[in-house]
């Protein structure tokens, strides 16, 4: 009868201790990162074109609570958009950290995703944006500006 009373009575003890200790998630390990941009010099070709010389700087990493936090984050933010679960989004960025921490924040909130290569340009982007019928849009900031005339969903950009 003892073996019962402590079976019942433990967990309900540590419970009721540990209810209100916060959760630590992430340990001190680093999980990815990015170089900080030193320099950024555009050479034009003989060709015409033009070439982008990147200089840069040491990685600045990343815990996994980092992670999680930009992640919550992130999905706070489509939740008060009004972007509810099963709804398309489409990632519109180079392949990097805020890409995956979007990608991660879609699949916790259980929202397809399609992502759209940076390096396809607007017609491409067009096109995706148009098949997809995505009802958000998550891009860089600095590609804000690009005209797509057929997208009806132009107006729900995150």
């Amino acid at each position: 009868m003892g073996a019962y009373v402590a079976g019942l009575l433990v967990p309900l003890v540590f419970t009721i201790l540990l209810r209100n200790s916060r959760k630590k998630r992430g340990l001190p390990v680093d999980v990815g990162g990015e170089p900080g941009l030193i320099t950024k010099e555009v050479d034009k070709s003989e060709d015409g074109g033009f070439f982008e010389k990147l200089h840069l700087g040491e990685y600045e990493w990343l815990s996994y609570g980092q992670v999680f936090e930009s992640v919550c984050n992130f999905v706070s933010g489509l939740a008060r958009l009004g972007h509810i679960r099963e709804e398309r989004a489409a990632i519109f960025a180079d392949t990097r950290e805020e890409w995956f921490i979007a990608l991660q924040g879609c699949f916790r909130r259980d929202i397809t995703v399609v992502t759209i290569y940076a390096s396809l340009g607007e017609e491409a982007l067009c096109h995706s944006l148009n098949e997809c019928l995505v009802a958000r849009l998550v891009e860089k900031s600095d590609w804000c500006g690009l005209n797509c005339p057929r997208v009806e969903q132009s107006d729900k950009l995150v």
